[in-house]
């Protein structure tokens, strides 16, 4: 059965998200913060986390980056579940999570999106096959999912997702995707970087599953490909 808990300061809504996903077969339980939520973790992991942005003791984000950083949680899947809609607030957030979803939600479709994501960590793990893995092709700069859909990529994101297969499962950082552009790592706009993963993360989306977050940002390390890719000359 999977786990989840829910991080909520809202008492009614952390009540109502227990009891319809408890309904739907989960094992769920819930945090008013961020310590509260620290003691569930404590003692014992859960498969993910939904978090709301606005805590009173820590936001959502700094949760998320500690989870992704830590060896022992990183492989807890995570959902933003919050008032935020700005698209600077999803971009921030999807660098960590696996999804983000704007209040209210219905219950059955938050069921949905967590299967979803239970789905897709099994399709990740370790011991992947051939089947799942996407195929990035040199002569082409297309990227071909495991389903068969094509992507036609910039050279820039071709030469960013090559950097990112080739790394041997390692963070590939900020400097060396730059410099792999070709660009001055010390003249570059860091933005731009991030607006370039963005729309590389929206198009593999619409050719997969929405809520697939492929390139993870790593606090202090750079960047991790959270897809099998294997290159193509």
């Amino acid at each position: 059965m999977t786990r989840i808990y829910i991080v909520e300061d809202n008492a009614d809504l952390l009540e109502n998200g227990i009891l319809c996903l408890k309904a739907q077969g989960f094992d769920c339980y819930g945090a008013s913060d961020a310590q509260s939520l620290n003691t569930l973790i404590s003692e014992q992991l859960p498969d993910l986390v939904v978090l709301d942005w606005m805590l009173p003791d820590e936001s959502g984000l700094d949760i998320a980056q500690k989870l992704r950083n830590n060896d022992q949680t990183n492989k807890i899947g995570i959902i933003f579940l919050t008032a935020r809609s700005n698209i600077t607030d999803r971009i921030a957030g999807l660098e960590f999570a696996d999804a983000y979803h704007i209040k209210p939600i219905d219950y059955q479709e938050l069921g949905a999106i967590i299967n979803s994501i239970n789905r897709r960590s099994a399709t990740i793990s370790p011991d992947k096959t051939a089947k799942s893995t996407w195929q990035l092709h040199s002569t082409t700069l297309a990227l071909h999912s495991p389903a068969g859909e094509v992507l036609s990529l910039s050279h820039r994101e071709f030469i960013l997702l090559r950097e990112l297969a080739q790394s041997s499962n390692a963070p590939v950082s900020a400097k060396q995707i730059i410099e792999a552009w070709g660009e001055s790592w010390l003249h570059y706009e860091k933005n731009r970087l991030e607006l370039s993963l963005s729309r590389l993360r929206r198009k593999i989306k619409n050719i997969s599953d929405d809520s697939l977050n492929p390139v993870r940002a790593i606090r202090n390390q750079g960047y991790h490909l959270m897809i099998p890719i294997q290159v193509h000359d």
